[in-house]
């Protein structure tokens, strides 16, 4: 697989797992507090109280990359993919962190460790790619 094959999918990966759980709490703030990610595994309503404004302006802020990173599959020049996965580290390093030291619920770990971890992984796997290359074939 070329490096803009991998490039490109990875990037599509993580604009679409930011944009579910980013637009979910703009369309239904109170809904993404009370629910994500499941009903019966609500993680975010762990942490009260509800505020609907925070709510949906983290949505906000997490969907915004998404239009960055639909122009980074379609061209998927090396310092334009560089930036979209630094701010994915930007955002998910930290979060990963809080979460290592925060753990609250033991009955999902893995999944949530799975959740947190891998966009972390796909950007710091991707990242190097980003240089392989003065510019990544179309």
């Amino acid at each position: 697989m070329s490096t803009t094959t991998l490039l490109r999918t990875g990037i599509a990966l993580l604009a679409l797992l930011q944009a579910g759980p980013a637009l979910w709490a703009v369309v239904s703030p109170e809904g993404f507090f009370s629910s994500y990610p499941t009903p019966d595994h609500a993680w975010v309503s762990m942490f009260p109280p509800y505020n609907e404004h925070l709510v949906r302006d983290l949505g906000l802020a997490s969907v915004q990359i998404v239009p960055v990173a639909a122009v980074c599959v379609r061209w998927p020049e090396p310092r334009l993919v560089r930036a979209v996965l630094i701010a994915t580290l930007v955002f998910n390093a930290p979060h990963l962190l809080f979460h290592e030291t925060h753990v609250v619920r033991t009955d999902d770990l893995i999944w949530q460790r799975l959740v947190l971890w891998f966009p972390v992984l796909l950007a710091v796997w991707l990242l190097p790619m980003t240089y392989q290359r003065t510019r990544v074939n179309d």
